[in-house]
């Protein structure tokens, strides 16, 4: 192909294709589509600065926090037994978190049950999306800022990963909050990565994540220059990348391309040096059928090469779908609440096998809870929900925050059996940032309500 004969239409095409390729390949743009690729020459964090990571786990659907973690005491066992009726969780199978505990495990997530006993698992209890402190008669008489789209999907689960205010926005709490560590590493790109393809946690004007799939890296297509067929092909597209332009904009852009095929050669090559076969994984026998197994292991793949990639903060993303249990809730439940517990437990220990169960902290992030009563074979969009944080710095063993009454007409009930949330989900981010290394500043630049609530910090972490 000769790219200085090539028409207008055929550029355009060709330089698609690129662009497609980028995004295929999970090229991160850092902090700014332009400064990110100038960044290099900033320093890393201190040489005794030990590696964190921070891993979400999505449950994309309204995962039923109720049903996990129900309430064991008599009074509330009872209340609670009114309210969902035949789709409450007999209190018989209900799995011990101790005497002291609140609450009972559900028996499909027993994987869970020794992680909490040796106290590395908190439960966050009742977290939800909230512009500011609401109580409610504050929510019966709109006399607060209420998250708008309360109960749906789309919005509450952009909401939830920006934590930006009232409604929608373009960045993503999880995307500033890389903006602000990749200033202190020298490769912004691999700051942010993501298992499960484009999220909104990690997403703002100048922030992508770097992607990949549980299989592996993605890579560019059809320009494998070993290849007799393709290799025209692959030098025409390293000719016109590498063409002179006065245009900013064409310079960014064949910069990113070009970085975008470096860095997926460079972790490829990474990766497979220190995993030549399956036997070397870091969870080796993951679950038949479990796909949130599979990224976490990905994920474990990563943190075990971060310092032959130069990385000492980190954040990770993946999900888990299928909790929008409106019918069949009690046969679905259990399968989805299993392969959450298998594949947290065997990340967990991959971790632990790397030596790194205090730099790594997890956590469960869903579009909101469920309802209280049933709908008759399942449960409608909720908003407070119960969610916990897993790992070597966490203060386990413990329940955080305020115990709801689930009872339909209780006080903690709005709306048709929706619970209010009692803690923020930006109080709840707050803590794990803090983690992370962000100090006050920045904590409030990344979440910008934090300061309408008394405490940034929930005391789940060390």
């Amino acid at each position: 192909m000769n790219t200085k004969n090539m028409n207008n239409w055929e550029r355009r095409r060709f330089l698609s294709l690129g662009a497609r390729t980028v995004a295929g390949a999970g090229l991160s743009l850092g902090a700014h589509p332009l400064l990110g690729m100038a960044r290099g020459s900033t320093g890393p964090l201190n040489d005794g600065d030990e590696y964190r990571a921070l891993v979400c786990v999505f449950l994309e659907g309204g995962m039923d926090g109720f049903s996990l973690f129900v309430p064991s005491t008599t009074a509330e066992y009872s209340a609670y037994r009114r309210s969902r009726g035949g789709l409450s969780v007999d209190s018989g199978n209900l799995l011990s978190l101790g005497s002291s505990s609140p609450f009972g495990l559900h028996q499909s997530a027993a994987a869970l049950q020794s992680l909490y006993s040796d106290e590395r698992l908190a439960i966050m209890s009742n977290v939800g999306n909230l512009v500011e402190p609401t109580t409610r008669s504050q929510y019966t008489e709109r006399a607060v800022e209420i998250p708008s789209q309360l109960f749906s999907h789309a919005d509450q689960m952009v909401q939830w990963q920006q934590l930006q205010g009232r409604g929608r926005s373009r960045e993503g709490w999880g995307a500033l909050a890389a903006d602000h560590l990749a200033e202190r590493q020298t490769r912004d790109h691999l700051t942010s990565i993501s298992v499960a393809g484009s999220n909104h946690w990690q997403t703002s004007a100048g922030q992508r994540p770097f992607t990949l799939r549980e299989t592996g890296l993605v890579n560019y297509s059809g320009l494998n220059a070993a290849n007799v067929n393709q290799q025209p092909r692959a030098n025409a597209f390293d000719a016109l990348m590498q063409a002179p332009s006065q245009s900013i904009l064409q310079q960014g852009y064949s910069e990113l391309q070009q970085r975008a095929r470096n860095n997926t050669a460079e972790i490829g090559a990474v990766l497979s040096s220190r995993f030549r076969s399956s036997s070397d994984d870091p969870v080796p026998h993951n679950p038949e059928g479990n796909k949130l197994a599979a990224r976490l292991n990905m994920v474990a793949k990563l943190i075990a090469v971060h310092q032959e990639l130069g990385m000492n903060r980190q954040i990770f993303y993946v999900r888990l779908g299928g909790f929008d249990v409106h019918d069949d809730q009690n046969n679905r439940m259990p399968g989805l609440f299993a392969n959450l517990a298998n594949a947290l437990t065997g990340f967990q220990s991959a971790i632990d096998n790397l030596g790194l169960d205090r730099n790594v902290t997890t956590f469960t992030a869903s579009d909101f809870g469920r309802s209280l009563n049933s709908n008759g074979d399942g449960t409608d969009h909720g908003w407070g929900n119960h969610l916990f944080a897993m790992g070597g710095a966490v203060n386990g063993g413990q329940v955080y925050g305020d115990v709801p009454l689930l009872d339909v007409n209780g006080p903690d009930s709005v709306h048709n059996g929706r619970i209010l949330p009692t803690t923020a989900a930006t109080q709840y981010a707050a803590t794990m940032l803090s983690w992370l290394g962000l100090n006050d500043a920045e904590l409030n630049d990344v979440l910008p309500t934090l300061s309408r609530f008394g405490s940034s910090d929930l005391g789940f972490l060390g």
